[in-house]
C-alpha cells in the first residue's frame, strides 16, 4: 500500500476508538461529578496524546520492520547537483557556496540493522512524549481527588525526567545511525556504467557519510522535569505537614 499501511490503519482505527471512549466518558463524569471543565479537558488531551503516542510508537516499529519500503533521513557530504557541460540557467539569486547535507527517501532493500536502528528510534521518539502528556494526565486525576502533591505525582514526574532525557537522546542517536547505515547502502557505488564518457559518475551523486550528534534538548528538558519533581516532592510534605495540623 505504499506509505499507507494495514498497520497504519489499525492504528488510525484503534485512535478513533480511544478519543470516542475518552470523550464519552469524561462527559458522563463531568456531569455527574461537576468536575472543572479546564482540569476535565487536561486530563482528557493528556490521555489521548498519550495514548496515541504509544500506539504510534508500536505502529511505527511494526511498519519499519515490515514493510518493503521504508522512509529514512539519511547524512550525505554537502552536495549540490552540478550542471551538464554546456548548460546554464537564469535564476534570480546565485548559489556561491554550500548545498544540503540530508535527504529524506524511501528506500527499499536496507539492512536488517539499518531498519532495527531506525524503528528503535523513531519508537522511542514518540515514547517521548508519550511519558510527558502521562505526567500531565496523572497530576490532573490526583489533582481532582484532591491530592496535588500525591507521591505518585513526584515519581511520575522522576521517570518523565529520565525518559525525556535518555530516551531523546537514545532516539534521535539511533535514528542517526540507521539513517547512517542507509547513507553507505544506498550512495556507496559499486558498479557503474554509462554512455556519455565526459560525465563524472563521481558528480552526480552526493557521498555517503557517517553522522551521529548528540542532541541538547533532551538534557536541558530532562534537567527540567528533575526539578519539577524536586519542588513536587517539596509540595508533598508540605501537604503532609498541613494535614497533620488538621
Amino acid at each position: 500500500m505504499g506509505s499507507f499501511s494495514w498497520v497504519h490503519l489499525l492504528v488510525l482505527l484503534a485512535v478513533v476508538a480511544i478519543i470516542v471512549l475518552v470523550v464519552a466518558l469524561a462527559l458522563r463524569g463531568w456531569r455527574r461529578r461537576g468536575i472543572d471543565a479546564t482540569v476535565g479537558i487536561t486530563l482528557s488531551g493528556a490521555a489521548i496524546v498519550a495514548a496515541v503516542s504509544l500506539l504510534l510508537a508500536i505502529g511505527t516499529v511494526i511498519t519499519v520492520l515490515a514493510s518493503d519500503s521504508v522512509q529514512f533521513t539519511i547524512p550525505v557530504n554537502e552536495y549540490w547537483p552540478p550542471l551538464p557541460d554546456g548548460v546554464t540557467v537564469t535564476t534570480s539569486a546565485h548559489l556561491e557556496s554550500g548545498g544540503f547535507t540530508s535527504a529524506d527517501v524511501w528506500v527499499t532493500g536496507a539492512s536488517t540493522a539499518a531498519r532495527v536502528f531506525w524503528a528503535l528510534g523513531q519508537g522511542i521518539g514518540y515514547l517521548v512524549p508519550a511519558a510527558v502528556a502521562a505526567l500531565i494526565a496523572i497530576t490532573c486525576f490526583q489533582l481532582l481527588r484532591g491530592v496535588p502533591f500525591a507521591r505518585m505525582v513526584v515519581r511520575a514526574a522522576l521517570v518523565t525526567a529520565v525518559m525525556v532525557l535518555v530516551g531523546g537522546v537514545t532516539a534521535d542517536v539511533l535514528s542517526q545511525i540507521g539513517g547512517s547505515i542507509v547513507s553507505h547502502e544506498l550512495l556507496s557505488v559499486t558498479a557503474a556504467s554509462w554512455t556519455d564518457p565526459q560525465q563524472d559518475i563521481d558528480a552526480l551523486l552526493p557521498r555517503p557519510t557517517m553522522s551521529v550528534m548528540i542532541p541538547f534538548w533532551p538534557i536541558g528538558a530532562g534537567l527540567g522535569f528533575a526539578a519539577l519533581a524536586a519542588v513536587l516532592k517539596y509540595g508533598a510534605v508540605l501537604q503532609r505537614d498541613t494535614e497533620g495540623l488538621v
